[in-house]
């Protein structure tokens, strides 16, 4: 009887525990919304870039958007193979070129945060970093003042050849220290250095040189170790010459006009410092949220580091340690035959990182009031127009 009358006694707790908890859950008639977990196409942003890939013949595209630190939109256009009729996807890599130069002032900047160098420190001569290494002549007075600031910001005053041509591209089958030699015997500085902006790719080329003798690794190792692998960017790499050096993952190039048969014909691993980078544009987001400012997610550096990155020489306020800025944004555009790049980051919290495959003819006078503008203003309408399209969620 003592037994039944416990086992009577159990059941009535179980029963009033199951009462409860039912009572609990329908007294609940407003619970919390979900954040939604998975990404729904966005029309307003897809018209966009399949518009622009559309009218301007080229054959992919690959797109990421953050807002406020958070992976908000990711999506791929088009194809990356037209001969396989691959399609483009997310984890397709593709050249950068000139968005590398990024990557390149964040690698100097790293070295000022450790206390290795200076902006200001001279670069050749005694006392220089590079000391006298490179070259047979004795330096003229011009390259024994260029300083680390004058080859980020593009005020070296030169490093060309053959009539004002920029070195970078001459003695192609040069290795690095060779070509060097040759650049420093045979280009020319036709200003003072800090008094002239002159866009020019070699100095990012002197700029890769010196992240090397200073940390003592290759200038890829130094980038992986210190910027791709902590941002896990996995997608990302130095290119390699020729359609031999394809990385798995990489697409295929399509030049129009004057740069057709050009996209594998030079040598890119020459170009690590102004052009080398391989990535994906979820990857090259990763890498623009950790140098936008911004604290939602944790930058590369220093507050007082990065308003040094950031500032622009009194010739070209505009263009920074490896950064371009204007109002309220800052950005970098890329082009090699065959592919196109830029980010863009706005004060608004707002960040885009887009890829093609493909390139308008930039040999061609109108490239710039053309291709190169309808990109910009593509750019901008992304993280300044239609905001409130975009889910709450984070795909990092």
């Amino acid at each position: 009887m003592k037994n039944f009358k416990l086992q009577v006694f159990r059941l009535l707790l179980i029963s009033m525990a199951i009462w409860i908890v039912a009572c609990s859950e329908d007294t609940d008639p407003t619970p919390s919304p979900q954040a939604p977990t998975q990404q729904e196409d966005i029309a307003a942003v897809d018209s966009q870039i399949e518009s622009f890939i559309s009218q301007y013949n080229v054959p992919g595209a690959s797109l990421a958007i953050s807002k406020n630190g958070k992976l908000v939109y990711q999506k791929a256009y088009g194809v990356a193979d037209q001969a396989q009729n691959k399609a483009m996807e997310l984890n397709t890599q593709m050249r950068v070129a000139s968005v590398s130069k990024t990557f390149t002032g964040m690698a100097i900047m790293l070295l000022v945060q450790d206390g290795e160098i200076s902006l200001e420190d001279k670069v050749f001569g005694e006392g220089g970093i590079l000391g006298t290494t490179y070259g047979t002549k004795a330096y003229s007075d011009r390259v024994k003042q260029v300083t680390v600031k004058n080859l980020l910001q593009m005020t070296t005053g030169g490093w060309v050849v053959n009539g004002n041509r920029d070195a970078i591209d001459y003695e192609q089958g040069r290795t690095n220290a060779g070509f060097f030699d040759w650049m420093m015997d045979n280009a020319t500085l036709n200003f003072n250095p800090g008094t002239q902006y002159w866009y020019i790719n070699t100095n990012y080329f002197v700029a890769a040189r010196i992240v090397e003798k200073v940390s003592g690794k290759s200038f890829s190792q130094f980038v992986k170790e210190r910027i791709t692998d902590p941002l896990k960017m996995n997608g990302t790499a130095y290119g390699k010459n020729g359609t031999q050096g394809r990385l798995p993952n990489e697409a295929i190039y399509y030049g129009q006009g004057g740069t057709q048969g050009f996209e594998y014909n030079f040598n890119l691993e020459r170009r690590d410092g102004d052009a080398g980078i391989v990535t994906t544009a979820p990857d090259l987001l990763r890498f623009v949220t950790a140098i936008d400012g911004n604290p939602s997610r944790p930058d590369l550096l220093e507050s007082a580091i990065y308003n040094q990155f950031v500032q622009g020489s009194s010739v070209n306020p505009g263009f920074a340690n490896g950064i371009a800025q204007a109002n309220q944004v800052k950005y970098f555009y890329g082009a090699l035959p065959g592919t196109r790049s830029g980010y863009m980051f706005h004060s608004n919290g707002m960040a885009a990182a887009l890829i093609f495959n493909g390139n308008g003819d930039y040999t061609q006078s109108d490239y710039n009031s053309t291709f190169a503008r309808a990109h910009d203003e593509l750019m901008v309408n992304l993280i300044t127009k239609n905001l409130n399209v975009y889910q709450d969620i984070d795909q990092f």
